[in-house]
């Protein structure tokens, strides 16, 4: 057995599935390594990084591994301007697996993780770009670059740092243009939609995601297509176009009856559970209350728990729901959810969002109630 690395898990709260989904590994490597048994280095690396500890601190390497060890970690931390003789497709592996592994603890509530060395990790995939220029491993980090500005972009959107995020996406736009790459070029330019969308500018929203829609239309990207939909449904109920909105779904649910015929690498979210997410928060934007929270309810049965960003989002979007119907003992109780979710995952829009939610609560006729006063000894306002 390898207690080290069952305590450090334990100590930061997670299910071996939590660690699974923040490392980006399955669940069987992390019980083969709890198990005591051998992983591959890269896997290593992942829960090195994920857990903040030295491979010997997890038990994770043995004597007679540690030469391996080194010489991938070697390889993993090497500037680029000492590399002209090892960047190799491996070591572009290695970047993408780290990118991959940041998105990853983006969505499950790590942004400050994923954040933290993303802007020197990016200025070293940018060496790459110059260094592999003109020979066959150019477009794969051309790729790798615009994920890493997309991937910025995001979390900077949801600390909403918007000047920095919009530059950010406009970097990958421009790059996967370059590349003339239709799945990246929709990617990038959904994603600027949903931070203009955060900054309550729908109707500028509405126009990045249907030039997304157009761009890969009928190349068989149905995941991305579904995404894209999804995005645009919410920014045309945020203008209460409410048929246009539901016709938005409408189709988000065909894309997603539907299977991609062409491998993606965009790596966005979406499945039953967003949408039927989705179809809550647009029907609480469309002032369908009720509507609203039967269908958050029903998302959150089946919504990843390991989402934690998204989560927030909801129970703040359920907690406005019950505020409009009066019922402000169960909004108090999911504005409490939202914000602590929130804390967790760096999330500084959901709590802003519950912040504005409690001063809407203190301009009420509940302003007095225990609740209330509860929700502000827990946010600090």
């Amino acid at each position: 057995m390898n207690n080290s690395l069952r305590e450090a898990r334990l100590k930061k709260g997670w299910s071996q599935q939590q660690l699974a989904d923040f490392s980006g590994l399955s669940l069987s490597t992390i019980q083969r390594a709890e198990s005591g048994k051998p992983i591959r280095i890269d896997s290593i690396q992942r829960l090195c990084e994920c857990l903040q500890q030295t491979p010997e601190k997890l038990g994770l390497i043995r004597s007679d591994d540690q030469s391996q060890y080194t010489r991938s970690h070697t390889l993993h931390s090497l500037h680029p301007d000492q590399m002209d003789d090892i960047l190799s497709s491996d070591y572009l592996s290695i970047l993408e697996n780290d990118i991959k592994n940041r998105w990853t603890l983006y969505h499950t509530g790590g942004a400050n993780l994923a954040y933290e060395g993303l802007n020197t990790l990016i200025n070293h995939i940018n060496k790459c770009v110059y260094r592999t220029h003109g020979d066959d491993l150019y477009p794969r980090a051309l790729t790798l670059l615009s994920m890493s500005y997309q991937l910025q972009g995001s979390i900077l959107g949801d600390m909403m740092k918007y000047t920095e995020a919009h530059l950010a996406h406009r970097k990958a736009l421009l790059i996967a243009q370059k590349l003339f790459d239709p799945e990246l070029i929709s990617a990038a330019l959904v994603r600027e939609g949903i931070t203009l969308n955060q900054r309550e500018f729908p109707k500028d929203a509405i126009t990045n995601f249907k030039r997304a829609l157009e761009t890969v239309k009928h190349l068989g990207y149905a995941t991305l297509e579904g995404y894209i939909l999804q995005a645009l449904s919410e920014a045309q109920a945020k203008l209460q176009q409410s048929r246009e909105s539901w016709h938005s779904i409408s189709l988000a649910e065909k894309a997603l009856e539907s299977q991609s015929s062409t491998a993606e690498k965009s790596l966005t979210r979406f499945n039953h559970a967003s949408l039927t997410a989705q179809k809550g928060v647009n029907a609480m934007l469309l002032n369908e209350y009720k509507r609203a929270i039967e269908l958050i309810d029903k998302s959150l049965t089946s919504y990843n728990p390991t989402l934690i960003r998204g989560r927030a989002r909801l129970f703040a979007q359920k907690a406005e729901a019950y505020f409009k119907l009066g019922i402000i003992d169960a909004c108090v109780d999911n504005l409490k959810n939202a914000y602590a979710l929130a804390q967790s995952a760096g999330s500084n829009k959901v709590m802003d969002k519950v912040k504005a939610q409690y001063r809407n609560l203190t301009h009420s006729k509940w302003r007095k109630d225990r609740y209330v006063t509860e929700l502000k000894n827990m946010i600090g306002e």
